[in-house]
Parts: C-alpha cells; sequence; structure tokens
C-alpha cells in the first residue's frame, strides 16, 4: 500500500480509519449539504445567511434543530432536540470542527429516521453503541464507577460512557487525540437524553473500516505510518446514501437521504 509521499497535495485518496481522516470538506455550504442531506431530503428547512454565521436545519416542526456554528470556540456541529420551542433543549449532539464529516453524516440519517419513527425520546440499551467498537478490536475498561471507556487499536481515538442513574441513559463522549495537532484531532458529546440508538450510528460509522476519499495533502504526514492509503478510483461515484456507512463519500459530493416525522 503506497504511503502519503507517494502522492501529491491534490491526488485523491482512498484512507483509513477515517477517524484519522479530517473534515473532509472545508467549505460550510457543502459539509453542511453534506452532513444534513438525510434531513434536507426529508423537508427539513435550511438557513445559511453568509459564512460567519450560523447555518441552521430545522424539522417542520421547528422541535429539532441543527446548526453549524463557525464562529462558536470550535467552530462545530451541534443537534438539539427540544420539547417546548422556548424552553431549554431535551438533549444535544455536538461535534468540533474537525470531526469527519460521513460520521457526522451517519448520526443525522439515524435522526431523521428517528424522528419519522417518533423515537427522538427512546431510551433502549448501551449495548448497540459498543458493540461495533468491541466487534473492531476496541479495548474495553469500567472504572470503580462503572464509567466504560473503549478505545481503538491505534490508541488515538476513545469513547466513554459515563454511568447515569437507571432511569436514564448513559452520557457519550468521544475523542481523537493522535500526536500531531489540525485536522485530526476532534471530539464529540452526546448528552444523557440521547437515544442510544442515535449514539450506537455515530460509534459503527466510527468503527467502520471501510475507506474514505480525501485529498492527500490534507492528511498529516507524520501519521502515515497509522493511515492505510491508496489511490482513488478517477471516476469514484459520490455517496448515494447517507446511512449507508459502508460507502465511501467523495469530498465535493453530498449523500443521499431518508424519510422524517412531521409532529
Amino acid at each position: 500500500m503506497p504511503d502519503l509521499d507517494s502522492f501529491g497535495p491534490d491526488d485523491p485518496v482512498l484512507v483509513s480509519p477515517r477517524y484519522l481522516a479530517g473534515p473532509g470538506l472545508e467549505l460550510p455550504p457543502l459539509a453542511a449539504a453534506m452532513v444534513w442531506s438525510s434531513l434536507t431530503k426529508a423537508g427539513w428547512s435550511t438557513n445559511t445567511p453568509d459564512e460567519w454565521r450560523p447555518m441552521l436545519c430545522a424539522s417542520p416542526c421547528q422541535l429539532v434543530r441543527a446548526a453549524h456554528m463557525p464562529n462558536s470556540t470550535d467552530g462545530g456541529w451541534k443537534t438539539a432536540v427540544y420539547e417546548d420551542a422556548l424552553a431549554a433543549p431535551w438533549w444535544t449532539a455536538s461535534w468540533s470542527a474537525e470531526t469527519p464529516a460521513e460520521l457526522i453524516a451517519d448520526f443525522h440519517h439515524a435522526l431523521a429516521e428517528a424522528h419519522a419513527a417518533g423515537s427522538l425520546h427512546s431510551l433502549t440499551s448501551a449495548t448497540a453503541v459498543y458493540l461495533p467498537l468491541l466487534n473492531a478490536g476496541w479495548s474495553h475498561m469500567v472504572d470503580e464507577r462503572g464509567n466504560q471507556m473503549f478505545t481503538s487499536p491505534d490508541r488515538f481515538a476513545t469513547v466513554t460512557g459515563q454511568r447515569r442513574p437507571s432511569h436514564v441513559s448513559d452520557a457519550w463522549s468521544m475523542n481523537v487525540a493522535p500526536g500531531t495537532t489540525g485536522s485530526c484531532r476532534w471530539s464529540a458529546q452526546f448528552s444523557k437524553q440521547v437515544p442510544n440508538s442515535l449514539v450506537a450510528a455515530f460509534t459503527t460509522s466510527l468503527a467502520d473500516t471501510t475507506p474514505v476519499y480525501r485529498r492527500a495533502g490534507t492528511l498529516p504526514k507524520e501519521l502515515g505510518s497509522y493511515l492505510g492509503t491508496e489511490p482513488a478510483p478517477p471516476s469514484a461515484p459520490g455517496r448515494s446514501d447517507a446511512g449507508a456507512a459502508s460507502a465511501p463519500v467523495l469530498p465535493t459530493a453530498g449523500p443521499g437521504q431518508s424519510s422524517a416525522r412531521r409532529r
């Protein structure tokens, strides 16, 4: 398998693991089009005032809202579900700016399906959250408080489940911190009421070994020995299904679609 030095900075490559691939889409409108594709295909509204103000995507009932916030501390993404349009959110999920877009897109695909099924408040078993990690060879430990931590084989990525009382689900967080700065460092946070089925969509994408498309120059050379890279097919198609974590994503193409509930 060729190393990064064998590619020019603009050469398209297939790279794995996907959690070290960087965000993938540098222009916020293109990133939002991909990350929220399942929502907009389902008829959710979007508002993109300009590059300096938050881009918003809202359900028809206006009780589920997603935002890209270029002026926030980490310039990242946030999604929130409300019981009342004027109240504090029931739950939130957030990602820093360098989170790979494919992972956030898979979360929002699951969100669109959950909205359609009316299951945005469902508290199910956490098993689905961590099984994809264990099946991919991630290590597992439990501390004295019952908090769980899963670590990738290269030890660059961690998933932590903070134990909560039995009547609510765990609060989950993800961190990727290789020995470098820039595009490969990112974090994600899911509050304790986020349905485990939605967190599972994210961890399934996180653990997926299918490579994603990137430009070689966006990948840190110091991580070259940890990255699997190969030339991308010259006419590789864009993603056609936002929920198919196994389908790679071209940086210039948006993913597919789902349906959403109207309440």
